[in-house]
């Protein structure tokens, strides 16, 4: 599909609200739109770049015997992209990078300095601030220390986004073992009874500070006894290589 150059004047796709010439034009790459008026970036390979396409070019020619198509993978030996990430990550970490950094890289795709910062536009810029303000925000709170008898409330569901169920724990000492309740229902965060059940469970045994889940930790069934241990659950696809024994990162 063939593309074409955003005119100068032209409002600019980075979401800025300014013209391209006044806001991402001139920075290392150009804003190009395909038949279809989809924008993207176009950015210019540098010559070692150029050096290791020709090497896989060739390669691919002495071992077919021909051109690679249009379509053809070039780079058939790479990991998967997530693997990949999950080693810059590792990478990242064993160097002492600033966690904010890593934690902003994650949630945006993103890994900015000084010398590149001219390069991003500026809606992608924001964004990734924004993860590093918010990580920096999250981690400044000092921790109290635990007191007990003390609450905890997991959700789960069948994916990151719907909650089915919610188990509530009461730890009463350091090192104790939790007491657990169990509800389950489509509006389990919202019922009232549910809602009412859950204070009286915490003031039955005298908690006055509950620890939350940021969000889902997992599908709903247990491991072991709604599906065999080390396997994946058959009623949550969404969870595959994500949650119990079978976790894959």
């Amino acid at each position: 599909m063939s593309k074409k150059r955003i005119p100068r004047n032209a409002p600019c796709p980075c979401g800025s609200g300014k013209k391209y010439k006044n806001r991402c034009y001139g920075k290392g790459f150009e804003w190009v739109e395909d038949e279809d008026g989809t924008a993207g970036k176009s950015v210019p390979m540098t010559e070692d770049v150029k050096e290791v396409f020709q090497q896989a070019r060739q390669a691919f020619i002495e071992e077919h015997g021909r051109e690679p198509e249009p379509d053809e993978l070039l780079f058939t030996d790479l990991a998967h992209l997530e693997h990949l990430e999950a080693m810059l990550v590792g990478d990242m970490k064993a160097t002492g990078l600033d966690p904010a950094f890593i934690y902003a890289f994650e949630k945006t795709g993103l890994l900015i300095s000084e010398k590149n910062q001219h390069l991003i536009p500026e809606k992608d810029l924001e964004n990734w601030r924004s993860a590093v303000e918010e990580y920096r925000r999250k981690h400044s709170k000092q921790q109290k220390p635990v007191t007990y008898p003390t609450g905890t409330m997991a959700f789960y569901g069948p994916d990151d986004k719907t909650t089915t169920k919610i188990a509530a724990g009461v730890f009463t000492a350091k090192n104790s073992k939790a007491i657990i309740k169990r509800w389950v229902a489509t509006d389990v965060t919202t019922n009232p009874k549910i809602q009412r059940e859950i204070m009286e469970f915490f003031n039955e045994h005298g908690v006055t500070s509950v620890a939350m889940s940021d969000g889902n930790m997992g599908c709903p069934h247990e491991e072991g006894e709604d599906f065999p241990v080390g396997e994946d659950c058959p009623f949550c696809p969404f969870w595959a290589g994500k949650q119990g024994s079978n976790r894959r990162d």
